[in-house]
């Protein structure tokens, strides 16, 4: 079926015309940059590497989501943005289930919720977005979305933007805030009225902190975790601090009691959504041929 995919007329053309703009740019920077012919090709590769790259993990973009380059983590304050390393994120800029819950809908209190969203999903891919990302994301200016972060961080929610990566201070996210409060027994509707968050948006971090602690606790290191989960390690290290943390407070033993008896449960439940082939993980490395 491949084969003859690859030799229908529409894909020849294509590979031709790819083809042909490859030579044209290999040529241009041969006789216009004097690069060798191996450094033209490498060149090419760059290109075509940063503009027409697909998702790391192959899915398509879904509704609402944007791929958006920004400023990689680790990367010091101060450094020039021409001088850093940055990473392609993919981001869910629109929600309807997230944006609009019950009667907190008005237009400042969205716009801080995707802030936060958006600040966060970059964080656990590796990046950080500055004010002016988040004003050209939400098509607001940046004096806006200074007075939103202030007014979050009037309220102790961290915004992980990149000039603020120093200066984190005491302050939480909203997911370590709504871990927190479940653990301590809070049912997920009371844990979204309580902090001013979509109950989309708390049950997702709940059932994705359910899934790395069940296979935390099952000898699995952070790097299987992302793997079976098809998540960041950043997202995975996260979830695990706050299980450190937790871990030995006595009013959090029946979610932990909670999370050994759905957590494999729960691991289905995600796979089947994702069409994966989930398998009943037995030992720490079976992860390697789920």
């Amino acid at each position: 079926m491949n084969a003859i995919l690859q030799d229908s007329p529409t894909e020849q053309a294509r590979r031709l015309r790819l083809k042909s703009q490859d030579h044209s740019l290999q040529t241009r920077a041969v006789e216009g940059a004097g690069l060798t012919p191996w450094e033209a090709k490498e060149l090419v590769n760059v290109v075509r590497d940063v503009y027409f790259s697909i998702p790391e993990d192959h899915q398509p973009l879904r509704n609402g989501e944007v791929l958006h380059e920004c400023v990689a983590i680790g990367e010091r304050a101060g450094k020039p943005l021409a001088h850093c390393r940055t990473v392609r994120v993919r981001l869910l800029v629109f929600s309807q289930a997230e944006d609009h819950c019950g009667a907190c809908g008005a237009a400042s209190e969205i716009r801080r919720r995707r802030i936060l969203r958006l600040t966060e999903g970059a964080r656990d891919q590796g990046g950080l977005l500055t004010q002016e990302d988040l004003a050209y994301l939400l098509s607001c200016d940046v004096r806006t979305i200074r007075r939103d972060i202030h007014a979050l961080r009037v309220q102790e929610f961290h915004v992980p933007t990149r000039g603020q990566q120093e200066d984190i201070g005491p302050t939480v996210t909203h997911r370590e805030l709504a871990l927190r409060y479940w653990l301590e027994g809070a049912e997920p509707l009371a844990v979204a009225r309580r902090i001013n968050h979509s109950l989309h948006s708390v049950e997702r971090y709940i059932q994705q902190f359910i899934r790395t602690v069940y296979l935390a606790r099952k000898q699995f290191v952070p790097a299987q975790i992302a793997a079976t989960l098809g998540v960041s390690t950043t997202t995975v290290r996260a979830a695990l601090d706050i299980y450190e943390q937790c871990q030995k407070q006595p009013g959090c033993q029946q979610r932990w009691d909670e999370i050994d008896l759905i957590g494999a449960a729960s691991c289905t439940a995600q796979d089947a959504q994702k069409g994966g082939p989930w398998r009943a993980l037995k030992s720490k490395n079976d992860w390697r041929t789920a």
